[in-house]
């Protein structure tokens, strides 16, 4: 996930996707990674989507600070904080509650704070057990991302990181009473710069990089999903890519999840035109499938332009059954529900309506969706929208 650095780093010290394949069974001594419980919870058919509201609580370390989590459809938790689990289902036993885990990268500064990693294993484990998993330039130096520090890609393409991350994560999966998995940095591309500018010798490309990922996502995600747990990569997708990769890989996972639906990484500059066009293409692609989506946009707590922006953008994508979004504060110590970013105005009545003008509107049963993706101030409906707005209007 793109967090913000100050979120992630309190994450680690505490801290998304899941992958492998093989006959190796799926108890796992501690060693690669968090304990499980003695007598794992047994696991009785297959998880299913929440279909409430389309309501999504992220938690990057305190899920103390959104009292109202259990309102939403998913919440996506760290492994961690297990023992939240049974009051989220007593106050809404509906949820959908899937577990953190990076699938690229271990984390160093995870080691010694909570005993569970926020990857598939603890980096020093992977260091004395299978020291040729990380990846390493032309002079054997690991790599490490220069965007996430502590962060250190490993082979995912490696038949032996799969199995163990795997069956790591099934593991904790079975030992409460999760419904699935988030799967995070799971990269079609190289998107992650190194320190130092080091280039793998392994995956040196983004040609590399994709064969690479779906390898990973074809052996593990299958394997998560017998087992009867959600499979929900975060998937890094680009306007020239979203279409064949949606094509390619949807058939291996749960859902998907998608960050920055509607503004760029560290700007408040909202999508417009084309940009705003692909991501909102990709929404609707997956939702004419049935494939949930997990709608992720960041900003500051106090942007309610832009939280109604994100939430109108992802209504006028819904197919009204599967699904949610977020909006996620910039200021670590807000709350992730906020009104504009959680408005419910009931279920689509029809399709979204794209106007001469470059708007869109679309009815639901409690109002309706108005968004202005354009460079231009429109009338729509009798309502005048700025540039990169949209209004959502409830009906009484």
């Amino acid at each position: 996930m793109r967090r913000q650095q100050v979120r992630r780093s309190a994450v680690r010290a505490a801290l998304v996707i899941a992958l492998a394949v093989s006959v190796v069974t799926d108890t796992v001594t501690v060693a690669a990674s968090a304990p499980a419980d003695r007598r794992p919870a047994v696991r009785a058919g297959s998880p299913r989507w929440a279909t409430g509201n389309g309501v999504l609580t992220l938690d990057w370390g305190d899920l103390a600070k959104t009292p109202q989590a259990s309102r939403g459809d998913v919440v996506v938790m760290q492994s961690w904080e297990y023992p939240r689990i049974p009051a989220l289902r007593r106050q809404h036993p509906g949820i959908t509650i899937l577990m953190y885990k990076d699938a690229s990268a271990v984390v160093k500064e995870a080691e010694s704070v909570t005993g569970r990693f926020p990857a598939g294993m603890g980096f020093a484990w992977a260091a004395a057990h299978h020291p040729s998993w990380f990846l390493r330039d032309r002079s054997g130096q690991m790599l490490e991302w220069s965007d996430w520090r502590g962060l250190y890609p490993m082979d995912v393409a490696n038949s032996g990181y799969q199995q163990t991350w795997a069956r790591n994560v099934i593991a904790e999966l079975r030992a409460h009473r999760w419904d699935g998995v988030m799967m995070d940095d799971v990269l079609t591309v190289l998107s992650h710069p190194t320190v130092g500018g080091l280039v793998s010798t392994r995956l040196p490309d983004d040609r590399a990089q994709y064969a690479a990922t779906e390898s990973f996502l074809s052996h593990v995600a299958p394997r998560i999903r017998r087992r009867g747990y959600l499979a929900v990569p975060n998937l890094s997708v680009e306007w020239n890519n979203w279409r064949s990769t949606l094509t390619d890989w949807t058939r291996y996972v749960s859902g998907w999840e998608n960050e920055h639906f509607t503004n760029w990484p560290g700007s408040s500059t909202r999508f417009s035109g084309a940009d705003w066009r692909w991501k909102f293409d990709a929404a609707r692609w997956l939702a004419a499938r049935r494939v949930p989506l997990l709608a992720v946009s960041y900003g500051s707590a106090t942007d309610r332009v832009g939280q109604t922006y994100h939430r109108a953008t992802w209504l006028l994508s819904w197919n009204g059954r599967t699904g949610a979004s977020v909006y996620v504060p910039d200021q670590a110590s807000s709350s992730h529900w906020m009104p504009a970013a959680t408005r419910r105005i009931g279920r689509p009545l029809r399709a979204p309506v794209e106007h001469a003008n470059g708007t869109w509107t679309r009815r639901f049963t409690r109002g309706t969706v108005l968004v202005n993706p354009t460079g231009r101030t429109h009338r729509v409906l009798s309502v005048r929208l700025a540039p990169q707005t949209a209004v959502i209007l409830a009906r009484r």
